[in-house]
């Protein structure tokens, strides 16, 4: 195989590897690509120091030692 034969197979076969890297993609979610606005950080520190709050009350969350816990999971 020569580079003439190599550049045409790519040539035949690109369409149909890009059209299939496209569906792939769209398949699985999209990682994130901008930075977290610092208003949305706040919020979502906020929700999660919540969900913590409300774990403990309700005795989801058990402390066994100093840097060891179980949280029990829904």
């Amino acid at each position: 195989m020569d580079i003439k034969d190599l550049n045409a197979f790519i040539s035949k076969n690109k369409n149909n590897v890009e059209q299939k890297m496209l569906r792939e993609k769209c398949n699985g979610r999209s990682s994130r690509t901008r930075p977290r606005d610092p208003d949305e950080i706040k919020i979502l520190d906020y929700l999660c120091q919540k969900n913590w709050e409300e774990a403990e009350a309700s005795g989801k969350i058990k402390y066994l030692s100093e840097r060891v816990w179980y949280y029990e999971f829904d």
